[in-house]
């Protein structure tokens, strides 16, 4: 389909919600009011890569209006005007009062074929143009290229003239559209930067001027004949007498039987004088308002430097008032390291060597403050080309310099942050990985990392070299790295890893996770320490506790046997007993040793069946009867304890240990008591004892290994200092809790010991 076909054949589909609009309301009877604001709110659209500045165009339209009411000498200016925007093509198109439509007067680089398209438009097409005088709103479309083909012409001509947006200007006058000026821009979405209110004002000013003036001359010329009959008169005939050649004539030329002739008193000359005066006035008052309330500064400057004309958001910009500057030049606030440049582009200006230039300088207030400054300076020429003055257009940019300085600043001091980062991530005698959550693939190693994944990016490559210490296998959302992502942190885990050579090596693995500023999981940071020798050394410790167990036990045993021999023999049963108190010492210290051997391997065994607590605490105080002579021991339970699910020998030992130390260190004669009671979902069971009591300080470190307490040192009692510390560690491996209170006179051991689940939600009933 041609596009004169398309012309033709194309429906009034409304225009497809894809082109992007904007409109904005030209009325020429708005209020002053209402135009200041208009004016000092500008709005518009075009780049002026090639073009003239919007002072510049808003001058030159206005004077080129005030030049001329030739309705083609006008068409011509306000075509160029537009195309000093960088337009690719533009037209003029003429209302019609007769048949409501369009027609095309002038155009620049427009197809025959779009003319011919162009030369009838009813207001009701689909085009920009109709939408335009239909509304009486400047009509843009941002993007043809979002316009479905066929559902509106105006995209059609986009195509034909290269052009990627369209600005429709209605140009309006008395209540009524005149006609529309459209231009093509080559390039999508316009800038903001001409006052297109102003334009549309000022165009449809001269337009209606024009148009008045060939409306005029086309009544004129059939009269023209009656009014140099008026001349022909003389002044000294009486007026019927005088008029009545006139009536005799317009008969004749309108070839009609009868004719009569009013008078009207008029003076073409004057009229047209006036309006072209009053039309002037207020083009010159729409660029006044225009300059004055204009958000950046504005200056027009004579070729000598000084100040001519400011606006207000100059004077706010240097701190000067207008006729402060009146009597300046503009070198004089110009910061001294920026005036030669400033000084030479505008030489360069006024050679006519550039049209325009734009600087970034300084200003130095009045104030004396310093602020940074974007300068866009271009020359006025007259008729003959040369230069009448400058105008500069300056935005104050002291704000946005210092945040692009502290910008820079911070990123700066960000990327040294990184770099220190990276060298300490580098750096780390530990593997590290960064693990992104989206991909679940490594993002980052360091240098020890790469030992752990084998240099692979997806964890699923190496999670398969990876087992337990046991030797099962770790599945991926097993791995810490997958447990983090999921919001767990992973404190440390012994990982198995088998290397290419067979090898295997351990690793204790730490995950957490990586959160956003909304907090959020983005991946994980995992870091590891090889504890291959760590579990040399364990190994190494085992075969010694083995070594104890089996080699030095043996012998103790055979030294039990004898001395026990002996110690029925009355001659030698004193010596015999205290050879076997001995060695029964010597035993207990050997178990203590391999008790702490396998508690720091976590490989001590527990025997857990149903123990009757109470019945368990009566026993072990009668077989400890000689352990606490001189103390009667009294056992108070205070609640009925159901059966717990426990090691017996192992409670058994604790309560054995803590009695021991009660009697050793309480004072002689004095009671111990032992309190049973259930807490919840636990029992409570604290071993009292009456004596110095135990110093604050000494408290923290009561159950550390190896530690004996002053008094216990100073009284030369036997011992290791192991056996509190075996006792935190079996209420430990039972899932309870143990701790020391003292006080002047009086201490207390006290532990807890979880109930089974069954038993915790059972009523508390007296014992």
């Amino acid at each position: 389909m041609t596009l004169q076909a398309a012309w033709l054949s194309c429906d009034n589909r409304p225009i497809e919600a894809g082109a992007m609009w904007w409109t904005e309301e030209i009325e020429a009877s708005c209020s002053r009011e209402e135009e200041v604001a208009r004016m000092a709110s500008p709005c518009g659209c075009g780049r002026r890569e090639a073009g003239a500045t919007p002072a510049e165009l808003i001058a030159r339209a206005a004077l080129g209006i005030a030049r001329t009411t030739d309705l083609d000498e006008l068409a011509g200016l306000l075509l160029e005007q537009v195309m000093e925007l960088g337009a690719r093509a533009a037209y003029l198109l003429l209302a019609s009062d007769r048949t409501a439509e369009l027609g095309l007067h002038s155009h620049r680089h427009l197809p025959a074929d779009v003319r011919r398209g162009l030369a009838r438009v009813a207001l009701d097409a689909p085009l920009l143009d109709a939408r335009a005088a239909s509304t009486g709103r400047v009509q843009v479309m941002s993007d043809a290229r979002s316009v479905e083909p066929g559902s509106c012409l105006t995209r059609e001509v986009c195509a034909r003239v290269d052009a990627q947006s369209v600005v429709s200007m209605p140009l309006c006058a008395r209540g009524r559209c005149l006609g529309v000026l459209s231009w093509y821009l080559p390039h999508p979405h316009p800038d903001a930067g001409v006052d297109l209110g102003a334009l549309a004002t000022l165009f449809a000013m001269g337009l209606d001027s024009a148009l008045a003036r060939q409306e005029n001359a086309r009544i004129s010329a059939p009269l023209e004949p009656v009014r140099r009959s008026t001349a022909d008169s003389g002044d000294s005939l009486d007026r019927p007498v005088a008029l009545q050649p006139m009536v005799d004539r317009a008969r004749a030329i309108a070839g009609a039987e009868y004719a009569a002739l009013g008078v009207h008193a008029r003076d073409d000359d004057t009229n047209e004088r006036k309006q072209a005066e009053k039309a002037l006035r207020e083009s010159e008052e729409r660029f006044r308002l225009s300059f004055e309330y204009a958000p950046i500064g504005k200056a027009i400057i004579g070729l000598d430097g000084r100040f001519i004309r400011v606006n207000h958001a100059y004077c706010e910009i240097v701190g000067y008032s207008a006729e402060e500057l009146s009597k300046r030049r503009f070198q004089d606030i110009t910061h001294p390291d920026d005036l030669d440049t400033d000084v030479g582009l505008v030489e360069q200006l006024r050679r006519g060597e550039i049209q325009r230039y734009q600087l970034a300088k300084r200003y130095i207030r009045k104030d004396g403050t310093v602020i940074a400054v974007i300068l866009h300076a271009s020359v006025v020429r007259g008729e003959d080309g040369e230069p009448i003055h400058y105008i500069a257009q300056v935005e104050d940019v002291t704000a946005r310099k210092q945040a692009e300085e502290e910008r820079e600043r911070l990123l700066a001091q960000l990327d040294a942050e990184r770099k220190t980062l990276q060298t300490v991530f580098d750096s780390a005698p530990v593997p590290l990985l960064l693990i992104e959550r989206n991909r679940e693939e490594l993002v980052i190693a360091n240098p020890h990392g790469v030992e752990i994944t084998g240099g692979a990016a997806a964890r699923s490559q190496y999670v398969g070299r990876m087992r337990r210490p046991d030797g099962t296998p770790i599945t991926l959302d097993e791995l810490p790295s997958s447990r983090a992502m999921r919001g767990e942190t992973v404190p440390g885990e012994e990982i198995v890893i088998a290397e290419a050579d067979g090898s295997c090596r351990t690793f204790l693995v730490a995950a957490a996770p990586l959160r956003d500023g909304g907090g959020k999981i983005t991946g994980a940071v995992v870091a590891g320490e090889d504890i291959s020798p760590l579990k040399e050394l364990d190994r190494m410790r085992e075969e010694w506790t083995s070594i104890i167990a089996h080699d030095l036990r043996q012998p103790i045993t055979n030294i039990v046997l004898k001395a026990s021999l002996l110690a029925k023999q009355p001659q030698s049963s004193d010596k015999a007993q205290h050879i076997l108190a001995s060695a029964m010492q010597l035993n207990r210290m050997i178990s203590d040793l391999l008790d702490v051997s396998r508690l720091e391997s976590h490989r001590l065994d527990l025997r857990p069946a149903e123990v009757d607590l109470p019945a368990l605490i009566r026993a072990t105080v009668e077989r400890t009867a000689d352990a606490t002579k001189g103390h009667g021991v009294e056992v108070e339970v205070l609640d009925r304890i159901p059966p717990l699910l426990a090691d017996s020998g192992r409670l058994e030992q604790v309560l054995t240990n803590l009695l021991s130390n009660a009697a050793k260190y309480g004072a002689p004669g004095t009671p111990i008591r032992i309190a049973v009671e259930r807490r919840g979902g636990e029992v409570l069971v604290a071993v009292q004892n009456e004596g110095k009591g135990i110093a604050p300080e000494e408290l923290p470190r009561l159950f550390a290994r190896y530690y004996r307490t002053r008094e216990a040192k100073a009284g030369g009692a036997a011992g290791l200092g192991l056996g509190l510390y075996i006792v935190r560690g079996l209420i430990e491996a039972h899932g309870g809790r143990v701790w020391a209170e003292s006080a002047p006179g009086k201490t207390s051991f006290q532990f807890t010991l979880p109930l089974p689940q069954r038993a915790r939600s059972s009523d508390r009933v007296p014992w």
